[in-house]
């Protein structure tokens, strides 16, 4: 299915349905919003306060839970903790909330998180991680960390 205004195919039957974890993980330029702090329109558990007047960062964006049928509804960034998605140039990058940084050791992501490493790495594409100012590139058999 295609988001009005968009050529991007969602699953059918998803939705962002009071998940707000986006609003939280990253920077909102256009609304000053600082990366890793809830934008104050965010109602937690109802979505966007102002949906309709969103900026088109916001309007634009939709993680890899929205895109990829495969993972189940444990991959939903409010339930995981975590959002996955795939911002040039990495093919897979996990944007953490920095009130559990550890959410993605817990199962059934820290098993599939290092399948996917092994993966990705084969494929000689780019995987990592990130929370607070901190970014790791996640590797089959170690991380190692950018910055912070």
């Amino acid at each position: 299915m295609s988001e009005a205004g968009h050529d991007i195919d969602l699953v059918e039957r998803r939705s962002c349905d009071g998940c707000v974890m986006c609003c939280k993980v990253f920077p909102i330029p256009e609304t000053g919003k600082d990366d890793f702090a809830l934008c104050p329109h965010a109602r937690e558990g109802e979505g966007c306060g102002k949906h309709d007047e969103r900026p088109d960062v916001c309007r634009e964006f939709f993680c890899t839970w929205r895109l990829d049928a495969s993972l189940d509804d444990a991959w939903k960034p409010d339930v995981a903790g975590f959002v996955l998605h795939d911002p040039a140039p990495w093919s897979l990058l996990m944007s953490c909330d920095v009130d559990d940084p550890e959410a993605w050791r817990r199962e059934p992501y820290e098993s599939q998180v290092r399948q996917w490493a092994v993966e990705m790495q084969r494929r000689q594409l780019l995987m990592g991680r990130r929370c607070g100012g901190k970014t790791t590139v996640m590797l089959r058999d170690r991380e190692i960390v950018l910055d912070g």
